[in-house]
């Protein structure tokens, strides 16, 4: 299980899958073209092995679809969300050279914490006050996504990929910060 866990990882990572997926097409196309021209095959045997390669040439999806399900899985096993009541924050821009990166300083109960922009979801919501909250007032609650102790960098970067990169969609390995303004009833 170690092995293909490993595997997974190795597969897991769209660059090198894309470049599996493209060696293994050239190969196909280059078998595609080979055999009409030496007419070792007839012409319906040339559509056979058209649809045929376009058939074998969507294993290489499943098996990536694989792999990322099987990296998910072992990403929520190692992963755990801790809880941080925040009492304020701040948004900084960190000027080097030209470019600029975005960090919140999170205050919590017993530290700030410094995360990047690219690494933090935002839940903003309004709710009505009531006898236990005044209006103008906001509860912010830090929610950080942690790996176990002693894991392999391999699995480091993996998580580090997935919580920066937003192309695949998904938002769990990403910290959060919940806040939630309380608005008065009357407009």
């Amino acid at each position: 299980m170690k092995i293909i866990n490993r595997i997974a990882y190795f597969l897991d990572d769209f660059v090198t899958f894309f470049m599996i997926y493209l060696g293994y097409i050239g190969t196909l196309i280059m078998i595609i073209f080979y055999l009409p021209h030496n007419k070792v095959v007839s012409e319906t045997n040339i559509t056979i092995i058209f649809f045929a390669t376009i058939g074998v040439c969507l294993i290489p999806f499943f098996i990536y679809l694989i792999a990322d399900a099987i990296v998910i899985a072992d990403l929520k096993k190692i992963t755990r969300r801790v809880k941080y009541k925040a009492t304020a924050y701040t948004k900084k821009i960190l000027r080097t050279n030209d470019d600029g990166e975005t960090y919140y300083l999170i205050k919590t109960e017993n530290e700030t914490k410094i995360v990047k922009a690219s690494a933090l979801l935002i839940n903003k919501k309004d709710k009505f006050a009531d006898s236990e909250h005044r209006a103008g007032t906001a509860d912010i609650e830090y929610i950080e996504v942690e790996l176990v102790k002693n894991l392999p960098q391999y699995k480091r970067e993996k998580f580090n990929d997935k919580k920066m990169g937003s192309f695949e969609g998904r938002n769990e390995y990403k910290n959060q910060l919940n806040i939630v303004n309380y608005v008065s009833k009357e407009v």
